[in-house]
């Protein structure tokens, strides 16, 4: 079947393709020859090659596959000879259990064995036994990681887990075991059992939007495997929760979110948007957003995550292509036209759209928000404060803030957290990489260890409160908003911030430029207002007449 031409996504991927293939040694002369992280076999900075740069074998698999206008790469040789060399040298980075590592030695990531088994089970099911010259090897070593996937898990971040689903069926139906059936059955119970009444499931401790879309693309590929009813019900929750939070200048997601990502995967809702009218919409936005340039697609994204998730819009153009199913949305007119005012409250966020504006913030992450209307984008990140040779920031997800939901306010009251960048130093890496080097190989110690590092660089369990406390007041009109922001200690003005798109947590996948920020007024175009009699406050007001 042919593919319809005029797709954006095609080609997005196709402009993005050089940029990908300058990310694999090409040189079959070399030792690393195969492997896409470039740090490792070109720079020479990195000690291991990342499994997840791997992950792009799958694009080069389904540009051989796929033909389309502009693909010079269709049925090509050259580029099928450099599929197997990266398959190949993907098995000579696996650890002998069958995990694999992406940022450290004998780290056995849960994260990176699942995704790039998953994406290595497709290369084996699409390109077949004939193209492949390892075949038998690799569905052995694949064997290998489903028996480690099976034996481990993971709750703390949802997507990983439904990574681990999608691999551990790809691999029983190309090996026919049915204990990796029963073992992607059992992953996919604890998904569907803690999926949150509004539709999303955790990462680290909060709803986010470009893991949800995540979460969607690898479910809704399982879904394809098995046609189960219970799979399609929370695909639909999770694409009601997430349409909520397309903002009208077509772009996403940010820092109200716990990850604060702004990228939407776009192939789960493609192939959702047949079966739910959510999935259709969130497919126009994705389509509009690429044409505009104004969201995050495949050309922000830096070089790590290219490898990682190109491949999606490819998958997204092909099976828009071949199913004849355009997006299908007025997408500009619906988010114009559509109207509501939701407090979601296990999350704390409140979306609100009226005529005047759109408004949405997150009050356990201190209030939190983004704010649209005509001329204006306002990003806000929460109030930071200098104070004492300290920097203090709200903008932690903390549920612990005590928050109060109106008609026409919303509050938010909590302590200041002292902001955390811990940056690697020479003396603390050589230590690190010893340790790896020496003790590496207990798979109890790992598990300590990422549990450590989570804790110190991303959740903040601690929180180490500076016992300066802050409010946040949102009073909400049909024709303005003002917000009021109030911390514990009397402080200069030019130590008060706000308005800032900014976050401290350790998130690869954040902190992509998008045009927004340039644009950004910050509601400070408004009238304001700063007192530092007792604690020191600042009130705005944004007038949208």
């Amino acid at each position: 079947m042919s593919i319809i031409e005029n797709n954006i996504f095609l080609k997005t991927v196709l402009a993005n393709t050089p940029r990908l293939l300058g990310q694999l040694n090409r040189n079959p002369l070399s030792l690393s020859y195969g492997s896409f992280d470039r740090a490792y076999w070109h720079y020479r900075t990195n000690d291991i090659s990342n499994i997840r740069y791997q992950e792009a074998v799958l694009t080069l698999a389904l540009l051989y596959t796929y033909d389309f206008t502009g693909n010079i790469y269709y049925k090509n040789k050259r580029l099928l000879e450099w599929i197997n060399a990266s398959l190949e040298f993907t098995l000579s980075i696996q650890n002998k259990d069958g995990s694999f590592n992406e940022w450290y030695l004998n780290e056995r990531s849960y994260v990176g064995t699942s995704f790039a088994s998953a994406a290595l089970a497709e290369v084996l099911i699409i390109l077949g036994e004939d193209n492949i010259r390892e075949y038998g090897k690799i569905l052995n070593r694949l064997d290998r990681a489903a028996d480690w996937i099976t034996k481990h898990t993971e709750e703390l971040v949802f997507n990983q887990l439904a990574g681990s689903v999608l691999a551990l069926a790809r691999i029983a139906k190309l090996t026919g075991n049915d204990n990796y059936w029963l073992a992607s059955r059992k992953k996919l119970a604890i998904i569907e059992k803690n999926q949150s009444p509004e539709g999303w499931w955790s990462e680290y401790g909060g709803p986010d939007i470009g893991y949800l879309s995540l979460m969607v693309d690898y479910l809704v590929k399982y879904y394809q495997i098995e046609k189960l009813e219970s799979v399609l019900a929370v695909l639909k929750n999770a694409s009601a929760f997430l349409v909520n939070f397309l903002h009208p200048n077509l772009t996403s997601g940010g820092e109200y979110m716990s990850r604060n990502t702004e990228y939407i995967i776009p192939s789960g809702f493609a192939y959702l948007s047949e079966l739910d009218r959510n999935a259709k919409i969130i497919t126009a936005f994705n389509s509009s957003s690429l044409e505009a340039g104004t969201g995050l697609g495949p050309t922000s994204l830096d070089d790590r995550y290219l490898c990682y998730i190109l491949y999606n819009w490819l998958q997204a153009g092909i099976f828009l292509g071949r199913s004849n199913n355009g997006p299908g949305v007025d997408i500009k007119n619906y988010l114009k036209d559509r109207r509501f005012d939701i407090f979601f409250k296990d999350s704390s966020l409140r979306v609100k759209q009226n005529d005047k504006y759109y408004f949405v913030a997150n009050l356990y992450k201190g209030g939190t928000f983004r704010l649209y209307a005509a001329g204006k984008e306002c990003l806000d990140s929460g109030v930071e404060i200098k104070y004492k040779k300290q920097r203090l920031t709200a903008n932690v997800l903390d549920y612990s803030n005590k928050i109060e939901n109106k008609a026409d306010s919303l509050e938010v009251r909590g302590t200041l957290k002292p902001v955390k960048e811990p940056l690697m130093k020479t003396p603390i890496m050589i230590l690190f990489k010893s340790f790896q080097l020496i003790f590496g190989r207990a798979d109890g110690l790992q598990i300590f260890l990422k549990d450590f590092l989570r804790n110190e660089m991303i959740t903040h369990k601690k929180k180490n409160s500076a016992g300066i406390l802050f409010k946040r007041k949102f009073i909400i009109a049909e024709n303005s908003i003002a917000i009021e922001d109030e911390v514990g200690e009397r402080i200069l003005e030019k130590d008060f911030y706000c308005g800032l798109k900014d976050s401290y947590n350790f998130i690869p996948s954040s902190k992509y430029f998008t045009v927004q920020e340039i644009n950004n007024k910050s509601g400070l175009d408004g009238k304001q207002y700063f007192s530092a009699q007792k604690g020191s406050s600042l009130r705005r007001i944004c007038n949208f007449d």
